[in-house]
This record gives structure tokens, sequence and C-alpha cells, in this order.
């Protein structure tokens, strides 16, 4: 019967814990991954810019767009280490 109590015990203490860390633990994967895509598109923007001749709209567009990335990118730092300073 003890084994069992012990059993019990370490799921609750496991669940209690997972709730805990969960919410946090989920919103800084769903940053992280936001993350990684702004900065994907980022790159893949400015290497357009670069490396292919574009005309003048379209250079105007693309900046636009790379001031907009950077504008989120940026955003998203700034929560991800909102939300770790919450978890603490």
């Amino acid at each position: 019967m003890q084994v069992s109590k012990k059993s019990k015990k370490s799921k609750r203490s496991k669940k209690s814990k997972q709730t805990k860390d969960s919410a946090v633990s989920i919103k800084l994967t769903a940053m992280h991954r936001k993350q990684k895509e702004v900065a994907r598109v980022l790159a893949l923007k400015q290497e357009i810019l670069l490396k292919s001749e574009v005309s003048y709209l379209e250079y105007q567009e693309i900046r636009g767009e790379i001031e907009r990335l950077n504008g989120l990118k940026e955003s998203f730092t700034r929560r991800v280490e909102k939300l770790k300073q919450q978890d603490k």
C-alpha cells in the first residue's frame, strides 16, 4: 500500500508543477517559434534585396517589410524577457 501512496504523491506533485510551468512554457515556446519565423523571413527579404535586381518600387516595398519585421523581432524579444521575469 505504501508504494501506491508514493506513486500518488509523485503524480500530484508532477501535475501541480506542470500546471505552473505549462502556461509560461507554452507562451515561451510560441514566442520562440514566432521569433524563428520572423528571423527566417527577414533573412530571406534581406537576401532578395541584396542579390537580385529589383525595381525601385519593389525595393521600397521590401524595405518597408524589413522594417516591420525588425519591429516584430524586437517586440518578441521584449515579450520573451518579460515572460522570463514572470517565470522567476
